[in-house]
């Protein structure tokens, strides 16, 4: 996935850049062209922030699977149950090597982020001097109505999706501290 939203962004950018200074005026399919790569690289950045958002959860999750792990090594060693310790040390520590991981992919994909701003910035005020009429409508979506209602449709099954995994998540969370 990383690599497909970041393709997407590079192949928006460029196309961008090569449409707008490939004609001098520009014909309405030149411009409306470069609406639609402005509109793909705001795609990849929503897409971009997600993964970002996943990233720094998993981490968070992994610290706190650490922490679960090191209390029970604790109480082990205090009854004297020296092979659960043990064990417990060692996915403790592997809980760890993971949200080390995520953390620096967290702070890797932030850093993109920051870049692919950047460049849709620059896209968005090329747009606005090259067409002005077109920039203003920039963040419209460029679907007819049925495609932008299915768009719709699906992206408010996907929330409903995330949200009731991340409740069962959060009931399953529950239910295993107490």
């Amino acid at each position: 996935m990383f690599d497909d939203w970041k393709r997407a962004w590079r192949d928006a950018v460029a196309n961008f850049q090569r449409e707008l200074y490939a004609e001098e005026g520009g014909t309405s399919g030149h411009f409306k062209s470069l609406r639609r790569e402005l509109a793909t690289a705001r795609g990849a950045l929503v897409r971009l922030e997600s993964e970002m958002e996943t990233a720094r959860r998993a981490g968070a999750a992994e610290r706190e699977s650490e922490q679960v792990c090191r209390r029970r090594e604790g109480m082990a060693t205090a009854i004297g149950d020296a092979e659960t310790a043990r064990i417990a040390g060692e996915y403790a520590v592997r809980h760890g090597e993971r949200a080390a991981v995520l953390e620096r992919k967290a702070e890797v994909l932030e850093a993109e982020r920051t870049l692919l701003k950047r460049d849709i910035e620059a896209m968005a005020e090329a747009l606005a001097r090259a067409a002005p009429e077109l920039a203003e409508r920039a963040d419209e979506p460029l679907l007819d109505d049925d495609e932008a209602r299915e768009w719709e449709r699906r992206r408010l099954d996907r929330m409903q999706r995330e949200q009731d995994a991340e409740q069962r998540l959060e009931e399953l969370k529950r239910r295993m501290r107490g």
